[in-house]
């Protein structure tokens, strides 16, 4: 998933210090001056906290602490965007001083980017719920590829206009604001598709996981190790797999999600950004996997040990096991 680029656009003649604090992280303080200040998440606890260089180091200041320490009042505007920061960083994953505020915070929008592919599944999704309303037998598909082909089929267009004619008589509402509901709905749910095609790549690891530990059956001490990862990592693919069941379960029938198109649309923005804070996290493990079969050797053996290390750390569930290869 790639992130927003910046739509910081200013007027030629004004300075990074006019940028409005409602919608930009337009510190004051100096320290926020320092070359190559940022916010991120601290990698041991996860800790919204300011990064500074100190000379040949580099210092990581926790955000609760940051009034206190550098004497900002916590009224102030530099204050109240402190308080802006930890919750920003759920949906970026660095902050720096005059960067825009994520849109998540402001208008519940996202701020990164789908392609248009996710939109055309989206909207085949919602064109076969239409379609199967207006035969009296909702359908749910799931494919990919079937979707973006029955939004394009010029019968089904017609059939959708049908079906929009039908709920704007049970709705009372004229087809016009049908339209823009079901665009609406189409748009949110488009990145909840580029979700479901990011998770892909999180569930493609626990499968080369199990077939790992079929190319490795003779070795006893790397079967100890896979059992203990696929013990950490199944319960995690269960978790993502329920939401989107959730997810389709909750915006299958459309005449439903029109009805109660405001808890709807907040729904699916919840879920969202639920999604998208987990699913950053594994962005190393995905590129760390991304070019490795599931065969015996080295590099697929460290990056087992990579694995464990980050399931360990983000998802432990009980004892903490070491990796006999270790």
């Amino acid at each position: 998933m790639a992130e927003a680029e910046k739509t910081d656009v200013m007027d030629k003649d004004k300075g990074a210090g006019e940028l409005s604090t409602s919608t930009h992280f337009a510190f004051k303080h100096k320290i926020f001056e320092v070359p190559g200040a940022h916010f991120k998440l601290t990698n041991d606890n996860r800790e919204p906290s300011l990064f500074v260089r100190l000379g040949d180091m580099v210092g990581a200041v926790p955000v609760r602490s940051i009034c206190q320490e550098f004497g900002i009042d916590k009224d102030s505007s530099d204050g109240e965007l402190l308080k802006i920061v930890s919750n920003s960083l759920k949906f970026v994953k660095e902050i720096h001083p005059n960067d825009s505020i994520p849109t998540e915070i402001l208008d519940g929008t996202a701020s990164w980017s789908i392609e248009e592919k996710h939109r055309n599944i989206a909207r085949g999704r919602i064109t076969m719920q239409l379609v199967s309303w207006l035969s009296g037998s909702e359908e749910i598909i799931t494919n990919s590829g079937e979707l973006e082909a029955i939004a394009a089929d010029p019968e089904t267009k017609q059939k959708v206009q049908d079906a929009f004619k039908e709920i704007a008589n049970k709705l009372g509402i004229t087809k016009d604001d049908v339209v823009a509901k079901v665009d609406d709905v189409i748009r949110e749910l488009s990145y909840i598709e580029a979700l479901r095609d990011h998770y892909s790549q999180i569930k493609r690891i626990g499968i080369n996981v199990d077939r790992l530990q079929t190319v490795y059956r003779r070795d006893r001490g790397m079967m100890d190790d896979l059992s203990r990862i696929n013990a950490l990592i199944k319960p995690v693919i269960a978790d993502f797999d329920r939401k989107f069941d959730e997810m389709d379960a909750q915006t299958c029938e459309v005449l439903t999600v029109l009805k109660n198109f405001d808890p709807t649309i907040e729904y699916i923005r919840k879920t969202r950004d639920d999604l998208h804070q987990k699913f950053m996290i594994w962005d190393e493990m995905i590129d760390g996997w991304r070019d490795l079969e599931p065969e015996e050797n080295t590099g697929v053996e460290k990056q087992l040990k990579h694995t464990y290390r980050f399931l360990a750390q983000n998802f432990m569930q009980g004892q903490t096991w070491r990796l006999g290869n270790m």
